[in-house]
């Protein structure tokens, strides 16, 4: 079986890219097709160094390293020049415009969709210009067409499921990512003194709540990734909050071991960093939405709250110190969303959308 991997785009590592490289190890002969490669990434560059990359015209861009979000237009047509007319089957991983690609009938499309582009259908609740909107309008349609021509979508949660149906009408089936167990293999989880958030520092992402409520507190609270709104939210926060920016794994790991609990303060598509806490022996404290219902038990490996303001995060806070989570309970919990079963039912899946 010919197989192709569609990935939207190899600029930062993320929870996506994590999915990404467990396909490229459940199909380790297929080329990857992506939109640009920032080589220059050395995580990025260290894990697929050895893989067959092929980008789209975007990558001769000049500048496309800082044009790549405003280049927004040009990624439907820069998927659709790509020729899969010698796979048997494509799998496209996708949050955007992967999905895009065209295949010709006796090749099948199966894509592993973690959510409908945010920006496009608006579910951050940001308001646009006039241009944008009338783009956004535009895109929408060419978005919607694409993922009508896919075979077989693969929601990542419940939650992303409902949101294709709304926006595709479209059936899918979900699968869950997973949580790799030997991350925290034979390492004991400690309490080094503070909270902990993994994200990236997006608008939507709501971090600036936390730093208002840790900013009262004066608990500890340590924030990794890096984005838009770093320089914004390093301004707010006050000596008790530290930005560790994109760290290494084994430091990471090292965080997630040492914190007292995740806090979660978005809707996630499904909230993979939950599982990560948990399979650490960590709780989750976590805006009561998206697909946290489905990997955190409210009460037994975490708190979920109601809304997202900072009296809801106080109180959340407040429950959880007055709790005592079991880290058996949060490891056990995690070990539901193994890679081995993601294995499983991507590859039967797949065989059997092309045996159709």
């Amino acid at each position: 079986m010919r197989v192709a991997l569609v990935h939207d785009d190899l600029v930062q590592w993320g929870g996506a890219e994590r999915v990404l490289y467990a396909l490229t190890e459940l199909f380790p002969n297929a080329p990857i097709y992506t939109s640009v490669f920032d080589r220059s990434n050395k995580r990025l560059h260290n894990l697929f160094k050895d893989k067959d990359i092929r980008t789209s015209f975007m990558q001769k861009i000049p500048g496309w390293k800082y044009l790549y979000k405003s280049l927004m237009p040009v990624y439907p047509i820069a998927f659709e020049q790509f020729d899969f007319s010698n796979f048997d089957l494509v799998v496209s991983h996708t949050t955007r415009f992967a999905k895009c690609i065209i295949t010709k009938p006796e090749t099948k499309h199966v894509s592993l969709m973690h959510t409908p582009p945010r920006f496009l259908w608006n579910y951050s609740g940001v308001t646009y210009n006039k241009f944008l909107n009338f783009l956004f309008g535009f895109l929408r349609i060419l978005d919607r067409i694409s993922a009508i021509r896919v075979d077989e979508i693969i929601s990542c949660s419940n939650n992303a499921q409902k949101r294709v149906r709304k926006n595709y009408d479209v059936e899918t089936k979900v699968i869950q990512p997973f949580v790799e167990k030997e991350r925290f293999l034979n390492k004991d989880p400690f309490n080094g003194g503070y909270y902990l958030i993994i994200s990236r520092l997006n608008d939507y992402k709501k971090i600036d709540l936390a730093i208002n409520v840790f900013n009262k507190n004066g608990n500890r609270l340590r924030i990794v990734g890096k984005g838009p709104m770093e320089e914004r939210l390093k301004e707010m926060a006050q000596e008790n909050i530290d930005f560790l920016g994109n760290v290494s794994e084994k430091l990471l790991n090292e965080v997630i071991l040492g914190c007292k609990a995740m806090i979660i303060l978005a809707e996630e598509d499904f909230g993979l960093t939950s599982l990560e806490a948990q399979a650490a022996g960590k709780g989750v404290i976590a805006y009561k939405k998206g697909g946290v219902l489905e990997t955190v038990i409210n009460g037994e490996t975490g708190i979920l709250f109601n809304e997202q303001t900072e009296k809801a995060l106080e109180e959340a806070l407040n429950k959880f110190e007055k709790s005592n989570f079991s880290k058996q309970k949060c490891m056990m919990n995690a070990r539901n969303f193994s890679r081995e079963k993601f294995d499983h039912l991507v590859l039967t899946h797949c065989i059997n959308s092309i045996n159709v």
